[in-house]
């Protein structure tokens, strides 16, 4: 019976970090030469536009990028190993981090509001480690849901899976981590609109709020 406070923090969790990441990737796109922190198949596929205005700027903050979450995937994740002993706070130290590297982003912004290549990649790399690490965190804390808060056709793959095979089990979660990617977007675009600064400023006090929801216990087997 206590296993329900621990699956509804766990969807909340996911719906925040999702709203975080949605924040964080439309930053990226707008304030950073057009290119994902979060999506990595969106940045290799810009990659491959070659016709399109300043491609070697593009390809170099794609690359970046790509290098950058996959460094942070691998070092989030041995920083919180499979388990059930003590991961929560494991996953929690993770998720300070990923605020701490969008907060690095707001201040590179604020050192310089149209920043040139060397600060431009030092921001991508910030932004693109943020999102690796919340990715390797979010999926430790995933179970069986299928909910990647960075990697929204993946969930959608999931979900439309499970209804074909008549299941609806995670449906819920799953659409939440969804719509909040998109609420995420669209709160951190209306919020550049005042200041660009507040792009990463939105994608951090999401994955506050995450860091306060998650379980402090052990969570249920999926």
């Amino acid at each position: 019976m206590r296993a329900a406070p621990s699956s509804t923090r766990l969807a909340v969790t996911a719906a925040l970090l999702s709203y975080a990441a949605g924040a964080g990737d439309a930053f990226a796109f707008v304030e950073l030469g057009g290119v994902f922190t979060a999506n990595m198949t969106g940045s290799l596929v810009l990659s491959g536009l070659t016709g399109r205005p300043g491609y070697g700027a593009l390809v170099a903050g794609a690359a970046t990028a790509l290098a950058a979450f996959l460094v942070a995937v691998y070092a989030a994740s041995r920083a919180a190993p499979k388990g059930p002993e003590q991961r929560w706070g494991r996953i929690r130290a993770v998720l300070v981090a990923v605020v701490v590297l969008d907060l690095a982003v707001l201040a590179l912004k604020s050192v310089d509001p149209t920043p040139g290549t060397p600060l431009r990649l030092l921001s991508l790399a910030a932004s693109a480690a943020a999102m690796g690490s919340q990715t390797a965190a979010a999926k430790r804390t995933a179970g069986g849901s299928g909910v990647t808060t960075t990697f929204v056709t993946g969930t959608l793959t999931s979900l439309a899976q499970d209804a074909a095979d008549g299941s609806s089990r995670h449906a819920a979660v799953r659409v939440g981590a969804v719509v909040m990617l998109f609420l995420g977007a669209l709160t951190a675009s209306g919020a550049m609109a005042v200041d660009a600064r507040l792009g990463p400023a939105v994608a951090a006090a999401g994955t506050t709020a995450a860091i306060l929801a998650l379980p402090r216990t052990a969570a249920p087997d999926p």
